[in-house]
């Protein structure tokens, strides 16, 4: 650990700099996992990565700015990994299914993607928060073209779909873990009303409305 935090303290040229953020970013992301949103603070963060506070601001302006460069990364690999296993013809319900299960696939992206507007980009710097809205705007555009043609939908209807999904899985994340009475025996009647509101239950059936209706409205 000494001699990681000494490398760290020495950085000096592009490299090592980059190795810094780096350091910095896996930090939070592990920090992010154990103490949450509410937990999460520039000091903790600092002892954990083992930079002094002033120099972990000289990277981050705030706590957010982190989380926003957490949740940059994780977007990138959400788009990245979604196209692979999508194959010409796809069910939509296999689609849902498959992007479904690849935002879950992270253990932090829905709870950063779920405070994204309402949180995180309201407390970042108008620069920061061009350079990411650019950074991930690329990677979306990039994401769309090679999902249309699987989906058989043309870009436009792809990006308008890709978008109401997304705000269905903000809406849709509850911020849960297991069930605490995942083990236990509730009566039938419970469990039915109960699977009304679960999250995969809600988000799948709804996301395929999204699809269902712009391919209706091109007819």
């Amino acid at each position: 650990m000494a001699s990681t935090i000494s490398h760290i303290k020495r950085a000096r040229t592009p490299e090592q700099k980059s190795d810094r953020r780096e350091t910095i970013l896996s930090t939070a992301k592990v920090l992010f996992m154990e103490a949450g949103y509410e937990g999460f603070s520039m000091g903790l963060l600092s002892k954990r990565a083992g930079v002094a506070k002033g120099t972990l601001y000289l990277y981050f302006g705030t706590k957010e700015e982190v989380l926003l460069s957490l949740y940059s990364q994780e977007f990138e690999r959400f788009c990245n990994t979604i196209v692979v296993g999508i194959y010409p013809g796809i069910s939509d319900a296999d689609f849902v299914s498959h992007l479904y299960e690849t935002s879950l696939s992270d253990p932090i992206f829905l709870a950063l993607h779920a405070r994204l507007g309402t949180v995180i980009e309201q407390n970042i710097s108008v620069d920061a928060l061009i350079t990411s809205k650019r950074n991930m705007a690329t990677h979306f555009h990039t994401m769309v073209t090679q999902l249309s043609q699987p989906l058989g939908l043309s870009c436009e209807q792809t990006l308008e779909a890709l978008s109401g999904i997304s705000a269905l899985l903000t809406g849709s994340y509850d911020g849960s873990s297991d069930s605490v009475i995942e083990n236990e025996v509730i009566p039938e009647d419970v469990a039915t009303f109960m699977g009304y509101f679960d999250m995969k239950v809600r988000f799948e059936k709804n996301a395929g409305y999204i699809l269902q209706g712009i391919r209706a409205s091109s007819r």
